[in-house]
């Protein structure tokens, strides 16, 4: 027979529900941290406030993890917590179910807490985008995040919707991959849907048809851009421009800060994509400096969570200060 010493409780708890993946983040009374990712389907049915289950299975998930400690501080970032009344509809419900207040934001707020507390312009560009800032009046306003099929430009899903309809639109043309007279991302479209023609490509996309898995396909425009496409290579440098445009607009409208901060799969793991929104970027609002956030988005719920503790009162020791 063992006997386990009971584990130390949760100080700071930070968490990152996305719209695929839940991870949580723990600092415990003892300084050590510890990580949970779970599918957010495991807790979630349906979208976020489709069920009232929802949010209490979410908070059941925290419970479980550790006990809480009496000062612990929680921060969510949560997808799908758009608006000022959803947010206190889910501060209102894990608070009650966690025994605790519980600060509420929308995920991509996470960015700017991993690069600062202060104000900034928070870029996401996944599998969906958008841009979000506050104004002075502490009003959270957005550009798209309109989701599939009607928005998201710049996302991996509207370069490969963009890639579709021009392929469409060259066979309707009369133009064959290979004859001489089309791009090559034609061909590479057409290959990638195993499809001979337009009218296989149309029945094979629509068969598929979502943000993710028309998504999963953003690789093949960025590799037809790097290998001399000059469609591919507009599709992208328009796609760049629709965001930084995006950011100008935000700005117009009265989003504070002087930094941009992105993330998302697509922009962190595709190099030239992000120096064609950077170089966009500073032709449409060069007053706003510009970082892509590498490291999980959990990291700014722990950042915040951290800046509420102290500014609650100082950490006790054995709590790291970052």
């Amino acid at each position: 027979m063992t006997n386990d010493a009971p584990r130390a409780a949760a100080r700071l708890v930070g968490v990152d529900v996305g719209g695929t993946k839940t991870h949580v983040r723990l600092i415990d009374t003892d300084g050590a941290e510890e990580d949970l990712i779970l599918p957010s389907n495991d807790w979630r049915a349906g979208e976020l406030f489709a069920d009232p289950g929802n949010l209490p299975r979410l908070a059941d998930v925290l419970l479980r993890l550790r006990p809480l400690a009496e000062d612990a501080v929680l921060v969510l970032g949560v997808h799908g917590c758009d608006t000022p009344g959803q947010m206190r509809e889910a501060t209102a419900t894990l608070s009650l179910r966690l025994g605790r207040p519980v600060t509420v934001v929308n995920d991509a707020e996470l960015l700017g807490f991993a690069e600062q507390e202060g104000p900034s312009i928070q870029m996401i560009v996944g599998t969906g985008a958008v841009i979000c800032g506050t104004t002075a009046d502490g009003v959270r306003i957005t550009v798209d995040g309109h989701g599939w099929p009607l928005g998201d430009r710049g996302s991996a899903h509207d370069l490969v919707s963009t890639a579709v309809r021009e392929t469409l639109a060259a066979c309707d043309r009369g133009r064959a991959p290979g004859d001489g007279a089309e791009d090559p991302l034609i061909g590479a479209v057409l290959s990638a849907f195993g499809a001979r023609d337009a009218a296989e490509l149309a029945a094979g996309a629509t068969r598929i048809a979502g943000g993710a898995s028309w998504g999963a396909f953003a690789p093949l425009v960025f590799a037809q851009a790097a290998g001399g496409s000059a469609l591919a290579q507009r599709i992208v440098e328009d796609a760049a421009e629709a965001l930084a445009g995006g950011v100008a607009a935000l700005v117009r409208r009265g989003a504070l800060g002087s930094l941009v901060v992105a993330g998302g799969g697509v922009i962190v793991n595709q190099p030239a994509y992000e120096r064609r929104i950077r170089e966009r970027l500073a032709e449409e609002a060069p007053q706003l400096d510009f970082v892509v956030v590498r490291r999980p988005p959990v990291v700014g719920a722990v950042a915040h969570a951290r800046a509420l503790a102290v500014a609650r009162r100082p950490l006790p020791r054995g709590v790291p200060e970052a």
